[in-house]
């Protein structure tokens, strides 16, 4: 025996329960995506104060740099005429500094390169061993052109070496050493004439 199928409901209410289905749906995305606005909007808020004080930070640190250039750029620089007073105040022959250092080397001993200071002169000498840099440092002691002798840099490094063997350790080599020296010059005896 068949059970008929019997609606009571009329066909208004039925479609009545779908459209409320169908708004409360589009109200959840309505309220999901307004929830999705906002929780953007807060972090491009965030963004937007961090980036507000950074460019903050950086506009001051670029009035503090611009207060620095100008206060170095109308420190007092004096003239020409002072530089120049103080150029030729502290100018000194080098010639025979560099003459007395080259005659006191020894033989396979090179003088690699020099700085002049104002009170000194820096020489980088390569040597064959430390006996010789010791023997030089005492030879530059007993000069009358240095009143102080300080080495500054002492290196080693082998003179043939290639790239390629780099690797390759050599133990028929000896390595050279490199000195950086640093010599007080006797402005007194340098202006009076040194050796004559």
């Amino acid at each position: 025996m068949m059970v008929p199928e019997i609606n009571l409901l009329p066909k208004m209410e039925r479609q009545k329960s779908n459209s409320i289905l169908i708004i409360a749906i589009g109200l959840i995305l309505f309220a999901a995506i307004l929830l999705l606005f906002f929780i953007q909007y807060m972090s491009l808020k965030k963004e937007v104060n961090a980036l507000t004080a950074e460019e903050t930070y950086v506009s001051a640190e670029k009035a503090d740099l611009t207060e620095q250039v100008n206060l170095m750029n109308t420190s007092d620089q004096g003239t020409l005429a002072e530089s120049v007073v103080f150029a030729e105040s502290v100018s000194y022959p080098v010639s025979p500094l560099l003459i007395e250092v080259d005659s006191l080397l020894e033989e396979n001993t090179y003088l690699r390169r020099y700085d002049f200071m104002e009170q000194s002169v820096d020489v980088s000498v390569d040597f064959e061993t430390i006996t010789v840099i010791s023997n030089f440092v005492e030879k530059l002691l007993q000069s009358d052109y240095f009143t102080d002798v300080k080495i500054e840099q002492i290196s080693n490094f082998e003179a043939d070496k290639d790239i390629e063997d780099s690797q390759i350790i050599n133990f028929e080599v000896i390595p050279r050493y490199s000195a950086t020296i640093n010599l007080t010059i006797d402005q007194a005896y340098l202006s009076a004439g040194g050796d004559q």
